[in-house]
């Protein structure tokens, strides 16, 4: 009897033991599990794992909310991409990303309103077939592809997007590389992982210009001219058809389709504004003419010589986008003071005549005059259209990235105020783009598209140090050295001197 209870009081203690180790053990794993299951913010503390926030708060800068309107010491908050404060009594969130801004200048992101970017440069397949007629091309032999959609062609690894960041470039119309009828564009954000992720608004324009495929026709201006009217006329015909043929085909033969002149149906109907770059006053006419001769919606781009036409273009009520571009400073300028170029400048005598030999190098320096001179008129050109109160945007078409920061500089020394060049990349393209609603200004509600610089943006010795796209950072080291970052931006200049 003893022995029995012994071994009963033993088999008992050895299944509460039992019991209790496995209790312990089951616990032991719910809190693994529990652990394991919180969410990275809760343990921002851990030096092994990054913190990870959607929240951003900017504290203690200058924030310049639109051109003209900035607040000092102030605070921005955006969450999930968008703003949700904007002022000087700011209550930072818990869970921010706190961005210490003491001395930094906050401004919204810049917008293009028409580029290149993210389009990759097509290696060179070798030269050109040949064309058996070249008075009578095919389309894409002449450089008319109004059908290609630039969403096909986007690359967010092309290493122009991140030169435009840096520059403090948020979004931008981008359009395909091409001749006449490049393709249709798109706008995109400088963000996302695909070509889906960066459209904004996709199909938004039709690119036009007055460059053809060379040694076919249409090789000439007035050809250009020619041809354009023939193929606008021909899709304004087709597309008349089209719509009897939907509104009653009984008796017609069915209308054939040509993706070509299809793709101008929307330019036809007024629902797609037709982009039209022209550089020189002549091309600058025969766009207005143009416009005026058959009444579509149109953003007139480049007008690198439109110091000749500011009254026209104002007339028309054209909406407009300068060129980013300048001529080069020529080498023998370069080490002299500005005053001293002033003083070369007010020397020049457009009278001056070369009687002997004994004269030429007083030919010379009047020659250099003419230069700096000519130069500087192109400077001043912004200056003209904001003077005669022409509002207008700022395009980087065919323009090295790498001279973008120092050309707006120069139009502000040329008497374009700050404001004014700041309208140029943020307010103005915006509702040019139909933007005005998301971006363009810093204001609560709207996207998180924020460029944090070192200082003013329009002093040379400020740098871009945070640029947040759609609340995305990209993160730029302030102490870089110009030199590398201007040969990071040449090597990914938008060639737009694209052949087919």
């Amino acid at each position: 009897m003893t022995f029995m209870k012994d071994q009963d009081r033993f088999s008992k203690g050895r299944f509460q033991a039992g019991t209790s180790h496995f209790g312990r053990a089951c616990i032991v794993a719910l809190l693994v599990f529990v652990v394991g299951s919180l969410p990275a913010a809760a343990q921002k503390n851990s030096p092994d794992i990054p913190a990870v926030s959607n929240v951003v708060a900017i504290s203690g800068a200058t924030i310049v909310q639109s051109p003209g309107k900035t607040l000092e010491n102030a605070t921005l908050v955006f969450r999930n991409g968008v703003i949700t404060y904007v002022g000087t009594k700011a209550t930072i969130p818990y869970d921010a990303e706190v961005i210490d801004g003491t001395g930094m200048t906050v401004y919204a992101g810049f917008i293009d309103a028409l580029s290149n970017v993210g389009v990759p440069t097509p290696e060179n397949a070798g030269p050109q077939e040949a064309v058996p007629d070249r008075s009578n091309p095919t389309f894409d032999q002449a450089g008319i592809q109004p059908q290609t959609d630039v969403r096909a062609l986007l690359s967010p690894s092309d290493a122009s997007v991140d030169a435009y960041r840096k520059l403090g470039f948020t979004s931008a119309q981008s359009v395909p590389l091409g001749r006449m009828f490049p393709g249709q564009g798109s706008v995109v954000l400088l963000t996302g992982d695909d070509a889906d992720a960066m459209v904004l608004k996709s199909n938004h324009s039709q690119f036009f210009q007055f460059e053809s495929a060379r040694g076919v026709y249409p090789g000439t201006l007035l050809g250009i001219m020619a041809k354009f009217r023939r193929m606008y006329i021909e899709a304004t015909r087709r597309m008349k058809v089209d719509a009897m043929y939907a509104a009653n085909p009984a008796g017609m033969t069915r209308p054939l389709s040509d993706e070509v002149h299809d793709a101008l149906f929307p330019v036809v109907s007024g629902t797609q504004p037709l982009f039209v770059y022209a550089s020189d006053v002549l091309g600058i006419h025969r766009a207005l003419a143009l416009k005026n001769e058959f009444g579509f919606n149109m953003v007139l781009l480049g007008m690198s010589e439109g110091f000749d036409t500011v009254e026209k273009a104002k007339a028309s009520g054209v909406p407009l986008a300068l060129t980013l571009d300048l001529p080069e400073n020529p080498e023998w300028a370069a080490g002299i003071k500005a005053d001293s170029l002033e003083q070369i400048i007010a020397s020049y005598d457009g009278d001056t005549r070369t009687d002997s030999f004994r004269d030429v190098q007083t030919e010379k320096r009047n020659l250099e005059a003419k230069q700096l001179l000519s130069r500087k008129q192109y400077a001043e050109m912004p200056k003209m259209y904001a003077d005669a109160g022409v509002p207008f945007a700022f395009t980087s078409f065919g323009v090295k990235t790498a001279d973008i920061a120092t050309n707006l500089r120069e139009f502000v020394k040329g008497g374009l105020s700050e404001d004014g060049a700041l309208a140029a990349l943020t307010t103005t393209p915006a509702r040019m783009l139909g933007l005005s609603s998301s971006m363009g200004t810093i204001e609560v509600g709207k996207m998180a598209n924020v460029v944090v610089a070192t200082g003013n943006m329009f002093d040379e010795k400020s740098a871009v140090r945070y640029v947040f796209v759609n609340g995305m950072k990209y993160e730029y080291e302030a102490s870089e050295k110009k030199s590398e970052v201007k040969k990071a931006q040449t090597d990914a200049e938008v060639n737009n001197d694209y052949e087919n």
